[in-house]
């Protein structure tokens, strides 16, 4: 699953940003998108964590700072390889 991370800084790295998030998902990859402004990079993240755990997380670090810039974390629409903690008689599915 994929998660976009913004509100960061210049000088932030695939490493820093996967030691930063590390005890929040399982984290498998990073890969910084350093187009635009050169101080406002964002960073592709995937991981290896169920979408209830994901969006949990993505509610509990939203309005954090870091270094006086307000991160935002976002889960891209239609991702592929999604799973989820509850089962199906769990969920509630509105037509």
């Amino acid at each position: 699953m994929q998660v976009i991370l913004t509100g960061l800084h210049g000088d932030a790295s695939e490493t820093s940003v996967e030691e930063g998030l590390t005890r929040f998902f399982n984290v498998k990859r990073v890969e910084m998108i350093r187009q635009g402004e050169v101080d406002n990079p964002w960073a592709l993240i995937e991981v290896h964590d169920s979408y209830e755990h994901v969006w949990n997380v993505c509610n509990q670090l939203r309005g954090v700072f870091h270094r006086g810039k307000a991160i935002h974390l976002y889960i891209p629409l239609h991702q592929e390889d999604i799973f989820h903690d509850l089962e199906p008689h769990q969920r509630i599915d509105i037509a």
